[in-house]
């Protein structure tokens, strides 16, 4: 370097330094922090709320987003642009936090985002994803091998036709979840359908390399970052609906892999009479939920449809006259006429904390999403006590299992009964697809089994299904076909277990018993088993024995 250049750079140094002093004295003046912008990253996900030109006249640049919380860097507080841009985000409902940073430092930052935001205008122009050629596709594809051959031909185009292959298919043959995971030579597409995933294709890594900066513009995720775990969200309008589409971006050793859940509120059922409860658990079921107060419990592992189930109890009792509040993490499907809430373990809103300001709302019905907590268990508790119908949901294996979760959380075994109305157990299990099911009669060796699996349910239940006899027809798994992708299953349905808390419960619950005793004590006042359930299905030909031991044990 010329001494000429060298004297140049040190005098640049200098003024800025000096500079920078000057505006840590101004923050100090306002009372806000100071920021020295040159080692701080910029989201690019701020060019959605303040535009670069925007971001000029007002001499200020949004550093982060996280939520309704923004954090953003200015120049003067006391500027007129700047105070207008202040009062236009706070009547958007944005909560503000300031950072003092000097001219010369928002001028660099601007500079990065100007790049970004034209790599943004790129990318989201090519990306143009429209209801209009989704819905389109949707009506060319009829099977799984249609994505294929779609997405073989789509391979030579554009990414966006790509991706609007790939969301057209998993929409039309519904799909919850896309996986797209890389590997050493190339990158696997695989669809979740009815709990199973299953391969779609292989996609080239240059490929995947355009999809996956695509997506994380899409969901607002950091496009230069690649070792951490990113989460997203975006939606796509489909005949008048809204789909969400929430985004996992994990690190893997061969790039980033990403995970799409898809929220299609016409993939499910949620009316009452839609979830497949046999005729004993729906009068139950209907009986319970339309009782003023106490507390439904439904349990399962994830995935199970728990939610769902609550869904529809709460669509069933929704009325101008009742308010309903549920608090959620995250809200799955938006209800009309319900007010839900989303929990935020990060900002100290927490299902404990969120509960108890519900109940300040007078509600009448109230969703809590999960109890995992010792102050939830016991808010919620008091909640149904005193006068509210509170649903939620526990991770257990059975029904029976969630008397001993709720003592271990430290409610008062002589609380639960009075509180608890019902315990839900459900799993999901696949039901044969109409198309290719093949009949058959059932061997002695399986009349057997199953007559023992049935032995203790009750009479008068055990009386509305077909006879184990020889004259028993039972459906079983074809050869496979076009609409279920050669599985020989196509949906799923619910098998559940439940039981109400009387007398004979209420005496043993006191006592603080062990899951097998509740278990026994349920079976012995009645309950139906999840297997039980399961078999009654199998009987009227919705599912196969073999499928309810993948799901169930053998």
């Amino acid at each position: 370097m010329k001494a000429k250049d060298k004297i140049k750079s040190k005098i640049r140094l200098i003024l800025r330094e000096e500079e920078e002093e000057k505006t840590e004295a101004i923050a100090n003046k306002f009372r806000l922090p100071y920021l020295d912008l040159s080692t701080v990253p910029v989201d690019p996900a701020g060019l959605k709320i303040v535009p670069l030109d925007k971001a000029k006249e007002s001499e200020v640049i949004i550093l982060r987003k996280f939520g309704k919380g923004i954090k953003i860097a200015v120049r003067n507080p006391d500027r007129e642009e700047t105070k207008n841009l202040f009062k236009d985000l706070k009547d958007k409902g944005y909560a503000l936090e300031v950072f003092i940073v000097s001219l010369s430092s928002l001028e660099s930052a601007w500079k990065r985002y100007e790049g970004m935001e034209k790599e943004r205008e790129k990318i989201t122009k090519e990306i143009e994803i429209t209801s209009e050629k989704i819905s389109e596709l949707q009506e060319e594809i009829t099977a799984f091998e249609d994505v294929r051959d779609k997405l073989k031909a789509a391979l030579r185009m554009s990414t966006t036709e790509i991706l609007e292959v790939v969301f057209a298919g998993a929409l039309k043959i519904e799909a919850s979840d896309i996986h797209f995971e890389a590997e050493e030579e190339q990158v696997r597409l695989r669809f979740r359908v009815d709990g199973i995933l299953q391969d779609v294709t292989d996609l080239p890594t240059t490929t995947y390399d355009s999809i996956l900066s695509r997506i994380k513009i899409l969901s607002e995720l950091k496009i230069n970052v690649h070792n951490i775990p990113q989460d997203g969200r975006f939606s796509i309008a489909i005949d008048k609906a809204e789909i969400e589409i929430r985004t996992s971006v994990v690190p893997g050793a061969y790039g980033e892999n990403i995970v799409l859940r898809i929220l299609n509120p016409k993939t499910i059922s949620l009316e009452l009479g839609g979830l497949g409860l046999e005729e004993y658990a729906f009068e139950i079921v209907n009986r319970e939920i339309k009782k003023p107060n106490g507390m439904i419990v439904n349990t399962g592992p994830t995935g199970s449809g728990k939610t769902t189930t609550l869904y529809a109890f709460l669509r069933k009792i929704n009325k101008p006259e009742i308010k309903i509040i549920t608090l959620e993490n995250p809200i799955e499907y938006h209800l009309e006429g319900i007010q839900q809430t989303q929990i935020n373990p990060k900002k100290n809103y927490t299902f404990a904390v969120g509960l108890k300001a519900a109940l300040r709302q007078d509600p009448d019905v109230i969703l809590v999403g999960e109890i995992r907590d010792e102050e939830t268990a016991s808010t919620a508790i008091q909640a149904a006590l005193t006068g509210h119908l509170v649903f939620t949901t526990l991770h257990t294996n059975d029904a029976a299992g969630a008397i001993p979760r709720l003592v271990d959380m430290k409610v008062k075994p002589t609380l639960v009964p009075p509180a608890l109305n019902l315990v839900i157990a459900q799993r999901l299990v696949r039901k044969v697809c109409p198309e290719c099911a093949e009949k058959h009669k059932p061997d002695s060796k399986l009349l057997s089994k199953l007559n023992e699996i049935l032995k203790a349910v009750p009479a008068n239940i055990r009386a509305k299904y077909p006879k184990l006899d020889k004259n028993l027809t039972l459906l079983k798994v074809g050869k496979g076909c076009r609409k279920c992708n050669g599985t020989g299953y196509k949906g799923r349905i619910a098998v559940v277990e439940l039981f109400t808390i009387d007398r004979e419960m209420e005496k043993l619950i006191i006592k603080s018993p062990s899951i097998a005793e509740v278990h026994e004590k349920a079976v012995e006042r009645g309950m139906i088993t999840l297997k039980q359930d399961a078999i009654f299905k199998v009987l009227n030909q919705v599912t196969t024995i073999e499928e309810v031991e993948r799901v169930l044990g053998a």
